[in-house]
């Protein structure tokens, strides 16, 4: 399939100030498309609930539906953030879940479900996020690998987790996590030698920066690794006196406009997910914690509008 460029795209972004937050809003709502040769291309673009840290998922899921948005991530890293903990990966909480999104219009294309996947009870474990992905209608499940000493383990249980997937009719994107799943070439060659079609990449911009201590231009990997990619989290970084905290996408170190032309060119289709990780912070590379204060939430819908209208410029 021939890139937008090839065709007629469908604009998504206005000049005037009061009508860019709205046109940014139906980035959410209607996706992002255009006329590829003859082929219609939709991106779906989600909000990440991660952005409402310190706040319950049903904050989340009103507020990203009073904002318009049409598609939210679901938010599970193990042992950080989770608005999804263990005992919610099972028939009952997902059929709840399901609900409260209708219930507020919202869908899912994508679960954040981070987890170990090099431990003895890893498969056991990720198949249940599985089949709460596909219970709750998402069809892309993103994680992390886990740890370079685990190699063995990831060895010996991605047959059977990626197997699961695609038994589901579901995409497992793992991770770019300075682990097993590092940098550039070396994660287009772990994809490609695990040989399961339903086992690709969940590109995240912000991660790359982090781990290669702000030497790495996130655009310039992203095309690299374009051929494995199923799924791109946006994060944008910024450092003000060696403290680093995560911003509105377009107000930090990111080059979105290289991004989304990368994503238009290189990535038609390709779902992204905007991941506000506003209470994380380093100082000068050193492990993230996060902060005790919490944004409110008219903070939050600010940064979830600005990201999105900076979102929409850098994709027209």
């Amino acid at each position: 399939m021939r890139g937008p460029t090839a065709g007629t795209r469908k604009r998504l972004t206005v000049c005037g100030p009061a009508t860019r937050w709205r046109q940014a809003s139906q980035i959410c709502r209607i996706s992002e498309s255009w006329d590829a040769g003859g082929d219609r291309v939709d991106r779906i673009i989600s909000v990440s609930s991660m952005a409402f840290d310190g706040y319950p998922l049903e904050i989340a899921l009103d507020e990203l539906a009073a904002l318009g948005v049409r598609y939210v991530e679901p938010a599970s890293v193990d042992k950080v953030f989770q608005h999804l903990v263990e005992e919610d990966f099972c028939d009952a909480r997902a059929a709840w879940l399901r609900q409260e999104m209708a219930a507020r219009r919202l869908a899912c294309v994508s679960l954040s479900a981070h987890m170990d996947l090099t431990q003895p009870d890893s498969v056991d474990r990720f198949s249940r996020r599985l089949a709460f992905a596909r219970a709750i209608g998402a069809r892309i499940v993103n994680t992390i690998a886990g740890p370079t000493s685990g190699l063995a383990g990831f060895q010996a249980n991605i047959a059977a987790i990626g197997g699961r997937a695609a038994d589901l009719g579901l995409t497992l994107a793992l991770e770019n996590h300075g682990d097993l799943v590092n940098r550039g070439r070396q994660i287009v060659q772990l994809i490609e030698s695990i040989g399961i079609p339903a086992v690709r990449l969940n590109y995240d911009t912000g991660n790359a920066w982090y781990y290669a201590k702000g030497t790495l231009d996130p655009a310039e990997e992203l095309a690299e690794v374009a051929s494995v990619v199923a799924h791109v989290h946006l994060k944008d970084p910024r450092v003000d006196e060696g403290l680093l905290r995560w911003v509105a996408l377009g107000e930090g170190n990111l080059n979105l406009k290289a991004v989304g032309g990368i994503l238009r060119d290189r990535l038609p289709g390709v779902p992204v997910s905007v991941e506000l990780s506003l209470r994380q912070r380093s100082r000068n590379f050193e492990p993230r914690w996060r902060a005790p204060e919490v944004p409110s939430l008219p903070e939050i819908r600010g940064i979830i509008r600005r990201s999105l209208c900076s979102l929409s410029d850098a994709l027209a």
